[in-house]
């Protein structure tokens, strides 16, 4: 089944714009078609032909350059059809989101508040057509009084996903999201790799997934995503006939999709 939302990544921090890479690379709804940490590579990879880009990631704190994004949203405007456009910060800034508001953009959002969940903010933004926010923003725009989109939903992938403790947590990020082997972990957290097995297995657990194995529950319980609940289906299929329920790529794959639903309310 394709990914169905090609991105381009800009970004001039490069361990955020890595980061924020391996996160939609490893998602079953979006892929990368190119990376960009200044104008001149915008501009290069915009002026491709044939290159059908649905979003755009675009980080609007470049140093000195407050109208970097809108200058780049120019270039974006040209394409046909128009990729939407999702603003990140680290702080929200007043008129950056009025500009971004006015501007026609498809959201903006705090990278912490956003965290791993930055391909469910693609999804809701591309697929659904919604205006995306995370908690600050929206605190902002109450408090300064700008009118925001009628479509627009808060976003927040800051929240625990479950009661997982600081290790299981640790080794959830670092086995999961990372995907790093559980070998290298052992060595980088000193400890054996059967407990770094036994915390991993806890979080599947946690995260509901040894019940949406076993057929006790739905995994429409936690996403209602189409794109992800019919990869589920087709990988929970697969385990039903092989007859195993630990098969190490597919637990972690679907313990990602888990790990990276955001909670999504809706503005009145």
């Amino acid at each position: 089944m394709p990914k169905d939302i090609l991105a381009l990544l800009i970004e001039d921090d490069l361990y955020a714009r890595d980061l924020m890479s391996m996160l939609l690379t490893r998602d079953w709804r979006t892929r990368v078609a190119g990376e960009a940490g200044s104008e001149s590579d915008v501009e290069h990879i915009l002026n491709r032909p044939f290159n059908r880009i649905q979003a755009i990631i675009l980080d609007t704190e470049v140093p000195g350059d407050p109208e970097w994004p809108f200058r780049v949203a120019t270039y974006a405007n040209r394409l046909d059809p128009r990729p939407a456009i999702l603003c990140t910060a680290t702080k929200p800034d007043e008129n950056t989101l009025s500009r971004v508001v006015e501007g026609g953009f498809g959201g903006y959002v705090l990278k912490r508040e956003v965290g791993y969940t930055l391909a469910a903010a693609l999804a809701e933004m591309v697929k659904k057509e919604r205006w995306i926010i995370t908690p600050e923003v929206y605190r902002l725009a109450l408090r300064m009084r700008i009118r925001l989109p009628p479509n627009t939903v808060v976003l927040d992938g800051s929240k625990p996903v479950a009661n997982l403790t600081a290790r299981e947590a640790e080794i959830a990020r670092l086995a999961i999201l990372f995907n790093h082997h559980h070998r290298d972990l052992s060595d980088e957290l000193l400890i054996r790799a059967d407990q770094v097995s036994k915390h991993v297995s806890n979080v599947y657990s946690k995260l509901g997934l040894d019940a949406i194995l076993s057929g006790t529950l739905s995994p429409d319980t936690f996403i209602q995503d189409e794109t992800v609940l019919k990869h589920f289906e087709r990988i929970l299929a697969r385990v039903a006939a092989s007859g195993s329920r630990r098969k190490t790529t597919d637990m972690a794959t679907l313990a990602f999709h888990l790990l990276t639903v955001p909670e999504i309310r809706e503005v009145l």
